[in-house]
């Protein structure tokens, strides 16, 4: 019977160190995940962001500020699609960001750093149909990122591959260690 109790307790401690040694390297919070910091302010013309996202065609969006504080994010698709308007060009182009209020994320998805990425991709697809795919800003204390929906989502996926690999080894070692060929 002793013998048993010990041979019991070795596995379970090995258990527990296995368990330990397939803790999650990849990022699990959405500050840990790669983010844009371009800013523009609400007073900028149009043109001006436009040409940005011409010159940084990698570039998703930026962050509005008025007066020091965030007031929204201007994706490129949004930029887009207002200048893509009937007369949107002529219209806006040489305009400040701040006539383009319509058109403006003004109440962005905000995430603080700690959020899980499971947490904040459902927070992020739960929006609207029109911003579901828009970027989310990120805060850390008093900085603010720009987040774009493929990282959160690459990130989610990433952390499920790697749950299911996990798994898959745990199994294995635990049915070694059981004798469970």
């Amino acid at each position: 019977m002793d013998m048993q109790r010990t041979s019991a307790a070795a596995a379970v401690a090995a258990l527990g160190m296995l368990l330990r040694s397939s803790e999650a390297e990849a990022p699990t919070k959405v500050g840990q995940l790669a983010q844009w910091n371009e800013v523009v302010s609400i007073g900028d013309t149009a043109g001006s962001v436009e040409k940005r996202f011409l010159d940084q065609p990698t570039l998703p969006g930026f962050i509005v500020h008025a007066g020091g504080k965030v007031v929204g994010v201007l994706s490129r698709r949004t930029l887009l699609t207002a200048i893509s308007q009937p007369f949107g060009r002529e219209v806006f182009i040489k305009r400040p960001l701040h006539e383009l209020a319509n058109y403006l994320d003004n109440k962005p998805l905000i995430l603080e750093s700690n959020t899980s990425i499971a947490a904040a991709l459902r927070l992020a697809i739960g929006r609207r149909d029109d911003l579901r795919f828009e970027p989310c800003l990120v805060k850390t204390g008093q900085v603010v990122g720009l987040l774009e929906m493929h990282t959160l989502m690459l990130a989610q996926a990433n952390l499920l591959e790697e749950a299911v690999t996990s798994r898959e080894t745990l199994i294995a070692k635990i049915k070694m260690i059981l004798g469970d060929h």
